[in-house]
């Protein structure tokens, strides 16, 4: 299988996931379409559930052909796929490792609990991202948030994460 990224509108993640899907799985059955949320708090608003990436959506297919790349560029909302159009590049390596592990976690990332030093590499210790490791940027204790380096693109997009401290 290989692995792309795309970039979509924002705000239209889901529902480019869903048009997606239902224009090319009959003709394209191994494509597959995720999107990722993360659990959020705040005060304001309580739990909630925020986008993981956004404007960014990940697929897999058997092979990226250029019928298919010509299909799914035509769905409304389709922005570009990453390098760029004319030149797709396959997600390897450890980004795909880290694609992967999402993956096999499922869509929705939950609260994990971590013990960490800011500016080191931090692990999950129980929760839905035990065994993942990541470059930790910033620290918010009061929210209770981290903000985590990916290698999921070449421009590390960041993205935070809702935590408890283990002792």
């Amino acid at each position: 299988m290989e692995y792309y990224c795309i970039m979509i509108f924002t705000g239209e993640e889901k529902k480019f996931k869903e048009k997606a899907t239902e224009i090319l799985k009959e003709k394209y059955p191994s494509v597959h379409f995720y999107f990722f949320q993360r659990k959020m708090y705040t005060e304001r608003r309580g739990w909630f559930l925020g986008t993981l990436f956004t404007g960014y959506l990940f697929f897999e297919i058997e092979e990226l052909t250029a019928a298919f790349f010509t299909e799914l560029r035509a769905i409304k909302g389709f922005c570009r796929i990453l390098r760029d159009n004319q030149n797709p590049t396959k997600i390897i390596g450890a980004a795909l490792e880290e694609l992967r592990f999402l993956i096999n976690d499922g869509e929705v990332l939950g609260v994990s609990k971590l013990q960490f030093l800011p500016g080191q590499k931090i692990k999950a210790i129980a929760g839905p991202l035990v065994g993942y490791e990541g470059s930790i940027l910033r620290v918010n204790k009061k929210q209770k948030r981290i903000t985590v380096r990916s290698s999921l693109t070449d421009n590390g997009l960041t993205f935070d994460l809702k935590y408890e401290e283990l002792g």
